[in-house]
């Protein structure tokens, strides 16, 4: 037998032995486009999505200086007590003036390295100059992580000479007598050797908490009025500065949204979230779900301190907290409770709020004279039908960056004209404009005017299926599919997508 037909025949009994397993992997479908083509993103649904996501709010106009409310002579207020509630708790201090200090001192060039409990500050690790170069999101993290790990290593070594010489602080250099005085008032068993494992990075917020300083003079009076109405404390409305410094398209990892940042799940006790409106990202209707559920945390747990941490954990968290704690004292909470969902963030979180709060109100002192927004001023129209956004801006001659401005809680969706604004939607408006929009609805021809919801069909993918394929198929995007099924990177055989339409 020649070589040739030797190869022949081993090819075809390796094929024969490997088709059971990889035959899912070579399943081919009749499509009009090459596989090749199939796995990448067109360039214009690239641009598509881009263009979606990127229509803006229109332009602030108008300004004027924030004016604080004299908390004292607020309303009675569910379980408050005036200039006593949200006083510092002793030992939660130098957690609160380490927040004020990454507030409104240390800026987002800045990473303050610091002890995880004692929240000493032992150096500042500055990264301006990698914040000023071209590169992309992920190099410049590993740099970033790099010069940190190196900062972080140099302190550990330090910690550890401290510790030696703990017993002969005249022989410790002046970097060493440093850290050594920085735990003077730590009563602690080898802390030096212990503060080793708890060294954090803490990026600064400067600019963030100033602009966001800026954002909040749009919704603030309307916030306070909310939770006053609602019988709860007024301070309670700088919680946002917190959570996100006021920006509208703030978004966590975990898919937090919106100013308050609420989850799905928990929204959805309190909120509208569809794929047409999301009132996560209304302020105004956040702000009325946020009242409700910090008056459902506070009912159940009874302490302010423990509620707004239950803003952060969870108030069946903190009910946990207590019981396994035995004591309603935030202090000895987060000194004594054990939960691997009790981290730092939650630990802090009522700190941060404290030091939030302090900073605002005392921006001037901080930030010194800033030109917040002017607080933003509405009339409401319930829409008579489902509408498109173009047949809204086209007849009713208000632009879309406008109602954008006034009304966040549409979803990019609406605005890139998937969905129709619902019917009986109140749809926000300028002062002013009610009446020419009720005008121009009642002129807008009936093929403009829809009883039901754009809706989405479903696609139940099969071996073969691409995401550029199945979004060719429908008229749809890529992105659209993704966001609609909050997709990872993959797609499997059996699963059912939604598809926009």
């Amino acid at each position: 037998m020649t070589q040739f037909w030797i190869k022949i025949k081993f090819l075809f009994v390796l094929m024969v032995l490997t088709t059971p397993i990889q035959a899912q992997y070579f399943y081919v479908l009749p499509l009009p486009y090459p596989i090749d083509y199939l796995e990448k993103v067109p360039l214009v649904e690239k641009l598509e999505i881009e263009e979606e996501q990127e229509i803006e709010e229109e332009a602030t106009t108008e300004f004027a200086p924030l004016e604080h409310p004299n908390f004292t002579l607020q309303k009675v207020a569910l379980g408050y007590e005036p200039g006593i509630t949200f006083q510092v708790p002793q030992g939660l201090q130098p957690a609160v003036e380490f927040w004020k200090l990454v507030y409104h001192h240390y800026s987002v060039d800045q990473y303050v390295i610091h002890d995880l409990n004692e929240h000493v500050i032992y150096r500042i690790v500055d990264i301006s100059d990698l914040n000023s170069r071209k590169i992309n999101w992920r190099s410049k993290q590993r740099l970033i992580a790099r010069r940190l790990g190196f900062h972080k290593r140099e302190v550990r070594e330090l910690l550890n000479a401290v510790h030696k010489k703990r017993l002969t602080p005249a022989a410790m250099t002046q970097d060493e007598k440093k850290i050594y005085d920085l735990f003077s008032s730590v009563e602690e068993e080898n802390k030096f050797l212990r503060a080793k494992y708890r060294l954090r990075s803490q990026l600064g917020q400067k600019e963030r908490f100033q602009q966001g300083i800026l954002w909040a003079g749009r919704y603030l009076p309307m916030m306070e009025k909310i939770f006053q109405e609602e019988g709860l404390p007024m301070e309670l409305t700088r919680l946002p500065f917190v959570e996100s410094s006021f920006n509208l398209k703030a978004m966590s990892r975990v898919g937090a949204s919106g100013i308050w940042q609420f989850m799905r799940s928990t929204g959805q006790r309190f909120l509208r979230i569809n794929t047409a409106v999301d009132e996560r990202n209304d302020p105004i209707e956040a702000t009325r779900a946020a009242a409700k559920l910090l008056k459902v945390n506070y009912n159940a747990l009874q302490s302010w301190p423990l509620a707004v941490t239950g803003y952060n954990h969870g108030g069946a968290g903190m009910m946990r907290a207590v019981k396994s704690v035995g004591s309603k004292d935030i202090i000895e909470i987060i000194q004594k409770y054990r939960s691997p969902t009790f981290g730092f963030a939650s630990k802090n979180f009522y700190a941060e709020f404290l030091a939030a709060l302090d900073v605002e109100v005392e921006y001037e002192k901080y930030f010194g004279a800033l030109t917040p927004e002017a607080p933003l001023k509405f009339e409401e129209v319930e829409v008579p039908a489902y509408i498109s956004i173009s047949a809204l801006t086209n007849y009713a001659k208000l632009p879309k960056k406008l109602i954008k401005r006034f009304n966040p809680g549409l979803t990019y969706y609406v605005y890139a004209g998937k969905k129709r604004i619902p019917k009986g939607y109140r749809l926000k408006l300028p002062i002013g404009t009610q009446q020419t929009f009720l005008a121009a609805f009642d002129q807008m021809p009936s093929k403009y005017q829809h009883d039901s919801q754009r809706r989405f069909v479903y696609h139940k993918v099969r071996s073969g299926d691409t995401l550029s394929y199945i979004a060719r198929r429908y008229g749809a995007t890529v992105a659209s599919i993704r966001d609609a099924n909050r997709l990872g990177k993959f797609i499997y055989a059996g699963q059912t997508l939604v598809i926009p339409r």
